[in-house]
């Protein structure tokens, strides 16, 4: 908006002009939320040869100050790890390290809505010659729960938004055979943003960045 101007003498009055109301107009991203994940969803793509870390980064951040409402399509269903920072990067060094030597690996989670959700981890190692998972349940936080069903997201969520996880049992197969993991016990992450095709992840190892993934759970485990 323009700054007021100075008064205006005429006649031997003084008219002051009424400055315009100030309308303030929240920070927007310079593309549409929709165009941003499309990008991030083309760049982490597996065989991408466009892979640009900096940019990654810059369009997460682009997300997570959009805030835009939350997509109930990423809160079911198996995604897997398509990039990922911080602590996290490890995994994906590893991973990489082991397809280039026996083949294809990959990690991620699979969404159940419920009451509560369940949340399962998995792993795959040596084109799926050993298998690892780790399953419980999830809920949203206090601050981003329907009032009416705690369990479940508030329908007017925006991103980003926390859960609650409590691990419950782990296992791993391999070589025919399965082994009980001692791992339980509580944790929690935040979803920066999520829709049909990407979904980025907060938690204490990191930044992760998720695909949609084919993965499905040994036929023993299934309900």
């Amino acid at each position: 908006l323009a700054p007021s101007r100075a008064p205006v003498v005429r006649g031997g009055t003084t008219r002051r002009r009424v400055p315009a109301a100030r309308i303030l107009v929240p920070r927007a991203s310079a593309e549409p939320v929709t165009s941003l994940a499309a990008e991030l969803a083309s760049l982490v793509a597996r065989g991408s040869r466009a892979r640009d870390d900096a940019r990654v980064i810059a369009i997460v951040d682009e997300l997570e100050r959009a805030r835009p409402p939350v997509n109930p399509c990423a809160l079911t269903g198996a995604y897997e790890v398509a990039w990922s920072d911080g602590t996290m990067a490890w995994r994906a060094l590893v991973a990489r390290g082991v397809s280039a030597i026996a083949g294809r690996s990959r990690a991620g989670q699979w969404f159940t809505p419920g009451t509560p959700g369940r949340a399962l981890n998995f792993a795959e190692l040596f084109d799926k010659s050993v298998v690892i998972t780790a399953e419980g349940t999830f809920r949203p936080k206090p601050a981003d729960a329907d009032a009416a069903a705690p369990h479940e997201v508030a329908r007017d969520a925006r991103y980003p938004i926390g859960f609650d996880v409590r691990i419950e049992r782990g296992d791993v197969r391999a070589f025919g055979r399965r082994w009980a993991l001692p791992i339980r016990g509580p944790g929690e992450f935040q979803m920066l943003y999520g829709d049909a095709d990407v979904r980025v992840f907060r938690s204490s190892g990191g930044v992760a960045v998720q695909v949609p993934s084919d993965w499905q759970r040994p036929a023993e485990d299934e309900e």
